[in-house]
């Protein structure tokens, strides 16, 4: 994972935004499979201001490694009377979607609390109703404890739809000036996402909180922005398990896979459990050679046909995604193979595999938070 891209990511977003505009770098699902920790350092040291996320328990481990900058959770998290103590105990941002959550909160603060508030003006998902938003967030004004710090949207954005863009922008719009008119003043109004970013860039307002974008993800919809980012994705690799020879010359109908005559076949570690069925484009890469994959992958194996690469090794490096000598697997081309978005790779790869950050030249620096260190230490050597 590129660190040095995502800080020149971030480093984009802030020129576009501007001086006064907030930068709520939005960091869901472990930073869209990239690693919380060593991400949400990189974008506060980089520029942003804020770290919007969804999950509590991400939010407190942020916490605990001395992450102090302000943490907006999104709406997706039922506020019980514990999430409502942790949210206090650790000075967080909570998204306020109905009265009960409110009041829970309420009881539960000992100090004033900021929330938002997110508004549904077209995404159909969650949100108070534009129509309903005025008078929730007078409820809300007259619960002890509780201070109204923001109000946000997520936009539809699908290709073609500059009218209905700016339908949905207009019903935010309607909420924030019927605000003002009766003299209720709320710091932070934020609509812009990655896709809104690119497709509608006057609608900065307050604040934006992008995710693909850091990463150098394209979203689908329209694109006004010309900007130059960088892929935080570098390579995905692992090493040889065990190299061997077939003669096998029973059942051989039977086999898991297609066998031939002196067939030489290789074992690498990554397998269902670690997403491999999602992260290839049927081959991998072995002393600079495509060599195809055999069968289908097996819990925690895939296995090689090494018969055109008779040097090969145990302990040999195995590149999934990423380059080797003259050879390149691209992720654009595995998206295709696999038919999937952008953002659907990083989370493809499972947290079983270890993570290595790349930043100002250095070869990798490990996550310490991984579990199963699959990944080589060094080129051509496994851990």
């Amino acid at each position: 994972i590129d660190l040095d891209a995502i800080a020149h990511n971030v480093g984009v977003v802030r020129r576009i935004a501007g001086a006064h505009t907030k930068v709520f770098a939005a960091l869901k699902a472990n930073a869209y499979g990239f690693g919380i920790t060593k991400v949400a350092k990189v974008v506060l040291s980089s520029g942003a201001d804020a770290i919007s996320l969804v999950d509590v328990q991400t939010a407190v481990k942020l916490r605990r490694r001395r992450i102090d900058a302000p943490i907006l959770l999104y709406g997706g998290v039922p506020m019980s009377k514990d999430v409502a103590m942790a949210v206090c105990r650790y000075n967080l941002i909570p998204t306020i979607l109905d009265s009960s959550a409110a009041e829970t909160l309420s009881r539960a603060a000992t100090n004033p609390l900021r929330v938002f508030v997110k508004i549904d003006v077209g995404l159909e998902r969650l949100g108070i109703a534009p129509e309903e938003a005025v008078s929730f967030i007078k409820h809300l004004r007259a619960l002890p404890n509780l201070i109204v710090h923001g109000v946000y949207s997520h936009l539809h954005v699908p290709d073609g739809s500059d009218a209905y863009l700016d339908w949905q922008f207009a019903r935010f719009r309607i909420v924030i000036d019927a605000l003002k008119e009766q003299s209720i003043e709320i710091p932070v109004k934020m609509v812009a996402s990655t896709a809104v970013l690119y497709a509608l860039p006057n609608a900065m307002l307050d604040a934006v909180d992008p995710g693909h974008m850091l990463f150098g993800l394209r979203t689908d919809g329209p694109a006004r922005l010309n900007v130059k980012l960088r892929s935080a994705f570098r390579s995905l690799k692992s090493c040889l398990l065990q190299v061997k020879s077939l003669h096998r010359m029973e059942f051989r109908d039977c086999a898991p896979f297609r066998l031939t005559d002196e067939m030489r076949i290789g074992i690498f570690p990554m397998g269902l459990v670690d997403g491999i069925q999602s992260l290839t484009c049927g081959q991998v890469l072995v002393r600079g050679k495509r060599v195809p994959i055999l069968g289908k992958p097996t819990l925690e194996h895939t296995r090689l046909d090494l018969t055109n690469v008779p040097e090969a090794r145990v302990g040999d490096e195995v590149v999934v995604i990423g380059s080797q000598h003259l050879e390149e697997i691209r992720p654009d081309k595995v998206l295709e193979h696999q038919r999937m978005a952008p953002v659907e790779l990083a989370l493809a790869v499972r947290e079983s595999i270890r993570r290595v950050y790349t930043t100002q030249g250095q070869r990798g620096l490990p996550d310490t938070d991984c579990r199963r260190g699959r990944l080589p230490a060094r080129r051509g050597r496994c851990p």
